[in-house]
């Protein structure tokens, strides 16, 4: 089966929980398996005022049968039954956010789903997770412990708790 990566991200609500019940609802039905996942990070919500709740982030590493725009259709699924809304506004609180970075041996564009995920070096809460847990994993030419050394960190902590129980 091939690997995925896939961020996610919560800043409403009981954010560890969500973020658990996420990999919980990926794994039902036998398709997607969770192999591994990065440090949780906390850091403060960019582009969402100062009254926005920090965020949790982290990225888990995956095997799946499923074929990457499937696989998009299941995250936007579960981001769907754990509340998700989606604003026309741009950047705004969620729930939770699940973004495929990553799908081993697919270089892909449309409408719906680019991959590599085209931001992961403009994004260090994407970034940093991803080359903790995967740091050779190349994208786009650079290794992903490469794309983080020309990043701020946006106040990025550790978190101390583990996405997985």
């Amino acid at each position: 089966m091939p690997l995925a990566y896939i961020a996610l991200g919560s800043n409403l609500g009981d954010r560890m929980w969500q973020m658990r019940r996420a990999l919980e609802l990926l794994e039902l039905g036998d398709r997607v398996h969770v192999l591994r996942a990065s440090p949780v990070y906390q850091n403060r919500a960019v582009g969402m005022g100062e009254d926005a709740d920090d965020f949790l982030n982290a990225v888990v590493e995956v095997s799946s049968t499923l074929e990457p725009l499937t696989l998009l259709d299941t995250c936007l699924e579960v981001e769907e039954q754990l509340g998700r809304t989606r604003s026309e506004e741009g950047w705004a609180p969620r729930t939770i956010d699940l973004d495929i970075l990553f799908y081993e041996g697919v270089s892909f564009e449309n409408e719906r789903l680019t991959l590599p995920h085209p931001r992961i070096a403009e994004r260090d809460f994407v970034a940093v997770p991803l080359a903790d847990l995967a740091p050779h994993l190349e994208i786009n030419g650079s290794m992903a412990s490469r794309i983080i050394e020309g990043l701020p960190q946006n106040e990025m902590k550790p978190y101390p708790e583990s996405i997985l129980c």
